[in-house]
């Protein structure tokens, strides 16, 4: 949705915008009533820095900058829980400064609508340019803060998507009767293998020399 036309408010410009948040609605209060992120989203402030919390009231310094030029805000914000939460310059470098959140749940989500009040203060900025830096601020706010919160939204459901299977198999695991494994019959002991003994060594047995061979008579001494 494109941001309402600038209205010439008492002090300054006003512009209204709203985008439709496929996100629980308090999912997206919560991050609209955070204002110490504001300058996550907006254009305009580069650091929150929170003063002071109470319930329901908080005080800020925002500091950033305006047309190249640093401006410095401290508001004070009042909540209101699950519907809003608006702030108005309590002194600063701006003339006057104000804004708002505000969430309403839609038959598709949630519709945030934000709204801008501004006047610098400042000589060299027309009517034209501040109505330009607040619209910026409005839409620019507004893209970057519902593609955020539904980013988290799809990364949650894929987290979750994740948890499931492994939920669902552990219950099932649980559900399934418990058997006691099966023990295999016991196989008797083989005998221990005789231990080898060392080869025996044969005894070489020692041949007997054998004698001179016997005389034999010479035939003249038997004739005599």
């Amino acid at each position: 949705m494109q941001a309402a036309p600038a209205v010439t408010a008492a002090r300054g410009v006003m512009v209204t915008g709203h985008r439709l948040f496929r996100v629980p609605l308090a999912a997206a209060y919560g991050m609209a009533s955070r204002l110490e992120h504001l300058p996550r989203w907006s254009d305009l402030w580069m650091r929150a820095d929170t003063l002071e919390k109470r319930a329901g009231r908080w005080v800020l310094r925002l500091r950033g900058f305006l047309a190249g030029l640093p401006v410095e805000s401290v508001v004070r914000a009042q909540l209101e829980p699950g519907q809003a939460v608006r702030w108005r310059q309590a002194h600063g470098t701006l003339l006057h400064y104000a804004g708002q959140f505000e969430v309403e749940p839609v038959e598709d989500g949630v519709r945030v609508r934000y709204t801008v009040e501004l006047d610098p203060g400042i000589e060299m900025l027309d009517e034209a340019s501040v109505h330009r830096v607040a619209v910026q601020e409005v839409e620019r706010t507004l893209d970057r803060m519902k593609w955020s919160a539904e980013r988290e939204l799809v990364a949650e459901e894929v987290r979750l998507m994740k948890v499931r299977p492994a939920v669902q198999e552990a219950r099932e695991e649980a559900a399934e009767p418990r058997t006691e494994p099966v023990q295999e019959a016991a196989q008797p002991a083989s005998p221990p293998e005789p231990a080898a003994q060392p080869p025996r060594r044969r005894r070489r047995k020692r041949r007997r020399r054998a004698g001179p061979p016997p005389a034999q008579p010479t035939p003249g001494a038997a004739e005599a």
